[in-house]
C-alpha cells in the first residue's frame, strides 16, 4: 500500500485530533507546509509529523 503525500485539511484536523479554527490558527502560524493544487488547499505529511513530534512528551 502506497503511503499518502498530501492530506486535505479536514483529513488533518481529524489526524491530529483539532477543530478547524486551531489547525488554521496553527498552519497561519507556519506549524504545517501547505500547499495548493488549483484552488485545493492541502498539508504535507511530512509537516504533520514533524509538528506531531514537536509537542511534548506526555509525563
Amino acid at each position: 500500500m502506497t503511503e499518502k503525500i498530501l492530506y486535505r485539511p479536514a483529513e488533518a484536523q481529524s489526524a491530529l485530533g483539532i477543530k478547524h479554527s486551531k489547525f488554521w490558527l496553527l498552519a497561519k502560524e507556519g506549524a504545517f507546509d501547505l500547499r495548493k493544487m488549483g484552488k485545493s488547499t492541502f498539508v504535507t505529511a511530512d509537516s504533520l509529523k514533524k509538528f506531531a513530534e514537536s509537542l511534548a512528551k506526555a509525563s
